[in-house]
């Protein structure tokens, strides 16, 4: 459950390891315990190294394939 700073570590260990550019996290939609967490990612990842960061909830239907997509494609032109 949250607070879980072991994914905060890991997450900035990844980030500067590989030099990345963007996190986009990706979560199941009926996952409570990542969905909690996700306005601390976004301001660890914004605020603490300074990179941009995109999150999508997604049932993992195709159902909201065009929307992803769509919100990609956005994400990786302002990149």
């Amino acid at each position: 459950m949250t607070p879980n700073p072991n994914r905060l570590d890991l997450l900035d260990r990844l980030i500067d390891e590989y030099r990345i550019d963007a996190v986009v996290e990706i979560t199941l939609q009926a996952c409570h315990t990542y969905n909690v967490e996700t306005l601390g990612i976004k301001q660890f990842v914004n605020e603490k190294k300074g990179i941009p960061y995109m999150a999508v909830e997604t049932d993992y239907s195709t159902a909201d394939i065009g929307q992803i997509n769509t919100r990609m494609a956005a994400f990786i032109e302002m990149l």
